[in-house]
């Protein structure tokens, strides 16, 4: 006798139930992998959860009874208090992170001070912000859309910076790739990999805007590289310039080819320079308030740009004095006057002083050049880069280029002492070119027919040396000697796209003067501490990425698989 089947109306599924609780975790797995290895969850990861989510829908369709007994059964009974509990956990972290964020409360728990300043960081920009003198200072930060995490981890370095100098330095992050300009304006130069400098240091103007022409560059993110960036960029100093006037000489305010203010502009606005118009009287008077040679001074500087006339003997005896104390001094001559007489640069005093202690002096004459000439005119000779010298600091960084020059209009040549002063040295500049020639006749000045200017027999041949520096070492006096007046004028400024560097010698004359340059050397700087933590550790890239595919993929989901077929298998048992 055959017992009758009482769930003949029932039928296994085609496919198993559990099947669609693997293919829902695997779906999991797939878009967790996107979220954790992927810059952007992709079309992928999306593919991934929605599978889970489908599978989890078909398998609740499938297995009502299974789903069911999750929400009503043992575990759901039992496992409630826990639930709870877990839920009120994480209300209290939530509350108790809402607190610390809304005050700010942070701990550095690294080795290396990662995320906070260290103590000596923090000294030295709490000092700054103490400064009135010294200017707001903004720190651009360059990071790629791409690279949310790690601009993040920076804003909490920066972020300490900001209050630690009382928001006198503040901080910006900047996407490269969209503003391709500023890479150009801040000279982000890449390294050795491609990639660009990570952040400049600027400082501001006194309407906020960026100076980039003081930005400091740093490569990556180093608390103590961007401390000594911020260090030179506040440490502006006390440097002037005063630049003697009489009737004839150029103006600091004119805005004509003749005048000063373009290099004045610089020196006052980019480098922060007191620049200041002084007449003879202003500096000999006794109620005078300048006061040459002044020790509290970073650096300063005597400028005479031209004058036609020349000094009276007491006149030329207060600069020699004034040499003679350790001053300096930057002359650039006038040229030949008409009826021949000695110029400003021409004194007699002074330039037989200038002889004899410095060992050398300004010739009266003019140098002229028909074959390297600006716009072809013969007084207008032109020096290139490889006729200036490469070893003095005045000139070496315009020999590198061979499209840069120099134009000495209406330029006197320097001549030299057969011997010159014990412990003074001094050192050729710039040299003319080779077919240059000069003439002491002051009448070719206002020659009418070309051939006035020809080459004779009697004129000196080139080349000649149109700039020339020298240094007294035991008294610290320098002086640099410029043919031309119109070296530091606006006559060339125009032209400085086009490799007329005429600006940068004089420029540079300022900074060798006055050890501008050797300031910025002298600033304390916050020394890297070398920690055993900081010892890089070199892995090969195959190592790398099966360590990365173990801790992040099958440790973790190879433990929550475990767990899900130890309660897959237990649950079948107890069902059976």
């Amino acid at each position: 006798m055959t017992t009758p089947n009482p769930n003949l109306n029932e039928q296994d599924p085609f496919i198993p139930a559990f099947y669609m609780l693997i293919l829902a975790a695997l779906g999991l797995l797939i878009a967790v992998v996107v979220a954790l290895t992927q810059p952007v969850f992709s079309v992928v990861g999306w593919g991934g959860l929605g599978l889970a989510i489908v599978a989890l829908v078909v398998w609740v369709f499938m297995a009502p009874e299974q789903a069911k007994s999750i929400l009503t059964g043992r575990t759901a009974r039992y496992g409630g208090t826990t639930v709870l509990v877990t839920i009120l956990f994480l209300v209290a972290l939530i509350a108790i992170y809402s607190v610390v964020k809304s005050r700010n409360i942070r701990v550095d728990l690294t080795q290396r001070d990662t995320f906070s300043l260290t103590d000596t960081t923090r000294e030295a920009i709490s000092s700054l912000s103490l400064e009135p003198n010294v200017p707001n200072i903004k720190i651009l930060a360059f990071y790629e859309t791409t690279e949310a995490s790690q601009r993040d981890q920076a804003a909490i370095l920066l972020d300490d910076y900001v209050k630690t100098s009382s928001n006198k330095i503040a901080y910006e992050f900047i996407d490269p790739v969209r503003v391709p300009g500023v890479v150009q304006q801040y000279d982000l130069q890449a390294n050795s990999t491609g990639s660009i400098s990570r952040f400049a240091v600027v400082p501001l103007d006194g309407e906020g805007n960026p100076v980039a022409d003081k930005a400091e560059t740093v490569q990556f993110l180093s608390q103590e590289e961007i401390t000594n960036a911020i260090m030179r960029v506040a440490a502006s100093g006390d440097f002037r310039a005063y630049f003697l006037t009489t009737a004839d000489t150029a103006k600091l305010t004119d805005t004509t080819t003749s005048g000063l203010s373009d290099i004045n502009s610089i020196l006052q606005d980019v480098y922060n320079w007191k620049t200041q118009e002084v007449s003879i009287l202003d500096l000999t008077s006794p109620q005078s308030t300048i006061q040459l040679n002044d020790p509290t001074a970073d650096g300063e500087v005597l400028v005479i740009v031209g004058g036609m006339s020349a000094l009276t003997d007491d006149q030329a005896k207060f600069i020699t004095d004034y040499l003679d104390a350790g001053g300096k001094l930057i002359m650039y001559a006038a040229p030949l006057n008409e009826d021949g007489s000695p110029t400003l640069a021409t004194s007699e005093t002074l330039s037989t002083y200038l002889y004899n202690n410095f060992g050398m002096r300004f010739a009266n004459d003019i140098v002229l050049d028909q074959f390297q000439a600006f716009d072809r005119l013969p007084f207008q000779p032109a020096a290139l880069g490889s006729e200036m010298s490469a070893s003095q600091y005045i000139t070496q960084e315009f020999t590198t280029n061979p499209n840069y020059f120099a134009v000495f209009r209406l330029s006197r040549s320097i001549e030299f002492a057969p011997t010159f002063p014990t412990g003074v040295t001094v050192a050729q500049l710039v040299n003319s070119g080779g077919q240059s020639y000069a003439k002491t006749d002051p009448n070719v000045l206002t020659a009418t027919e070309i051939s006035q200017f020809d080459q004779v027999e009697t004129d000196a041949k080139g080349p000649f040396v149109l700039a020339a520096s020298a240094e007294n070492a035991s008294t610290g006096a320098k002086v640099v000697l410029i043919g031309s007046s119109d070296v530091p004028t606006n006559y060339f400024t125009p032209y400085s796209q086009q490799g007329i560097v005429n600006s940068g010698i004089a420029l540079t004359s300022f900074y060798w003067t006055t050890n501008f340059e050797d300031f910025f050397t002298k600033i304390p700087q916050v020394a890297a501490q070398e920690r055993p933590e900081d010892t890089p550790i070199v892995v090969a890239p195959e190592f790398g990425r099966t360590a990365n595919f173990i801790t992040l993929i099958l440790l973790p989901f190879g433990i929550l698989l475990i767990g899900i077929a130890v309660w897959w298998f237990s649950r079948e048992k107890r069902t059976s």
